[in-house]
């Protein structure tokens, strides 16, 4: 059996969680010289405050076109450093402990006995990616203050295990995490302000639990043979979405 401990500190990589609508203007101007004297000002448009015309003129600066299908969060981040493990075996174990103000790190495992854990503390933004390949995996996050964290995890295989905490400050935080096949648990903590998480279990005996502490959003789907009871949460004016399918 393999044990492989990567600490690494990080420089040069900022992290934001951002909305993605679409923003869309035009540089076309208006025929004429309309807001000069003679020239239309008397009727206010499209001068003194007309929001409706976007050229030069005008203040109605970019026109914003809102994506009707948005992700719920989006990920942009510059170059710098990070840590990353990938395991092809049998009996892996990994463990990815960072602590900076910039953070990244990266598990990846192909093989049979499968622990991953990273934990990674500090000021700045922290994104990680946990991807399993079964059967009998176990996956913990945890990421600490201050600044937005993401994360992703996947595992896809027998008798998952899967752990993520979060405890973030005023910035958004957020969780995509994914279990298929067969004997799924995933627990998932939050704690701070606008985090948002959307877990999905699509396979067979599911479980799973959810605290949000904070102005969360959380969707919740579950798709398979056991489900489970629904153990959510969350303070009051939060929003939620469940849905349960066998």
């Amino acid at each position: 059996m393999r044990r492989l401990l990567l600490a690494a500190c990080l420089a040069g990589t900022s992290l934001a969680v951002v909305p993605t609508a679409a923003l869309a203007a035009t540089d076309k101007e208006t025929p004429g010289t309309p807001c000069t004297p003679g020239g239309g000002a008397a009727v206010g448009n499209p001068c003194n405050g007309n929001n409706g015309n976007p050229s030069p003129e005008g203040n109605a600066g970019e026109k914003v076109r809102y994506d009707k299908r948005p992700d719920r969060f989006a990920v942009i981040r510059g170059g710098g450093g990070g840590a990353f493990i990938h395991q092809i075996g049998e009996g892996n174990r990994a463990a990815i402990i960072q602590s900076h103000n910039a953070q990244y790190a990266r598990i990846d495992q192909n093989g049979q006995r499968n622990t991953a854990s990273a934990t990674q503390s500090g000021l700045g933004a922290h994104y990680a990616r946990v991807t399993q390949e079964g059967p009998d995996n176990l996956a913990t996050l945890v990421q600490s203050a201050e600044g937005a964290q993401v994360a992703y995890l996947t595992q896809n295989g027998a008798s998952n295990v899967m752990n993520v905490t979060q405890n973030g400050g005023g910035l958004i935080s957020g969780v995509e995490a994914l279990q298929i096949g067969d004997r799924n648990t995933m627990s998932l903590t939050q704690n701070g302000e606008n985090n948002m998480a959307r877990l999905t279990q699509n396979g067979s005996d599911s479980a799973m639990t959810a605290v949000q502490n904070g102005n969360n959003q959380l969707t919740w789907t579950q798709t398979g043979v056991g489900l489970s009871d629904l153990q959510i949460t969350q303070p009051a004016g939060q929003a939620l979405l469940v849905t349960q399918t066998r």
